[in-house]
């Protein structure tokens, strides 16, 4: 999962806050700034941005990943970092997935309708662990339905974060949602407690390695054999490989030595609205 910084909007604000100003009572957790996730939802105040996955081998975009923005009334536009505790406090990850996955499906279906054939081949949205323990078999359906984009054009990270109970209990509805064409990644490799049983008990389609080997991985040969170890289990399981956070050049280069298929990051392309992704694929 790729809850990074924001770059492509300046925020107004340097800090934040939780719940209501000082003096005014205990902070509520579900709230930042006085306001819930679910209010945000209501007043239209999110936003989605779009970064950009591209093949290793020639660098062309081959997907996206969904990014939710929050354009606080008050604290400006902020990442995911500062609101995705509140919403979890609240109970409001749910609804917060589901406006994610309604609103990329759509974008995605007017992306195709500006590209044509240039379009990339399928958008990551992820699902949180609150989610997975839901029937969100119909919420995804439903966002395929309403929107027309086709399931092969989806693809749903999971969180290595969740257990392996979770996942397990989740099973027979992902797989009913891969046998309709959506794929399925696990997110974060090696970011939790890995156990590998996800990748034989479940039908995981690909693998993200977390941005934190990534950046290590130059000068951290434990950080390196660990890239190395995720790259070459996913090429025998058949699995597509994607790094995160890839910043520099050099990380680039030593992913492709590795052989890992695909990558994403800042030295690849910054989070874009989709106006500014439309705007790149045009003009590749």
């Amino acid at each position: 999962m790729t809850y990074d910084p924001m770059t492509s909007f300046p925020s107004t604000a340097d800090a934040y806050t939780l719940g209501p100003p000082a003096g005014d009572g205990p902070a509520d957790p579900a709230r930042v700034a006085g306001r819930t996730v679910a209010q945000a939802v209501a007043h239209g105040e999110l936003r989605l941005l779009y970064q950009p996955i591209v093949r290793v081998a020639d660098r062309a975009v081959v997907a996206v990943e969904a990014l939710v923005r929050w354009q606080h009334p008050t604290l400006g536009l902020i990442s995911p970092d500062r609101f995705l505790p509140a919403a979890e406090h609240g109970g409001h990850l749910p609804l917060l997935d589901r406006w994610v996955l309604d609103r990329a499906c759509r974008d995605m279906v007017e992306l195709d309708a500006a590209l044509g054939e240039a379009v990339p081949a399928h958008v990551n949205v992820n699902l949180s662990v609150p989610t997975l323990a839901t029937d969100f078999t119909e919420l995804v359906t439903t966002a395929l339905r309403r929107t027309g984009l086709a399931a092969r054009r989806l693809r749903l990270e999971l969180s290595e974060g969740a257990d392996l109970k979770t996942l397990s209990d989740a099973r027979p509805r992902l797989e009913r949602l891969i046998e309709r064409g959506i794929g399925v990644a696990l997110d974060d490799m090696g970011a939790g407690a890995t156990d590998l049983r996800y990748l034989s008990r479940l039908a995981i389609q690909g693998i993200k390695i977390d941005k934190e080997f990534v950046a290590g991985m130059l000068h951290n040969p434990r950080d390196h054999a660990i890239v190395r170890m995720l790259a070459d289990l996913a090429r025998s399981l058949g699995l597509h490989v994607t790094a995160e956070g890839v910043e520099t050049g050099d990380q680039f280069a030593a992913l492709a030595r590795l052989g890992v298929s695909y990558a994403q990051g800042y030295h690849l392309a910054m989070p874009l609205t989709l106006a500014a992704l439309t705007g790149m694929l045009l003009a590749a």
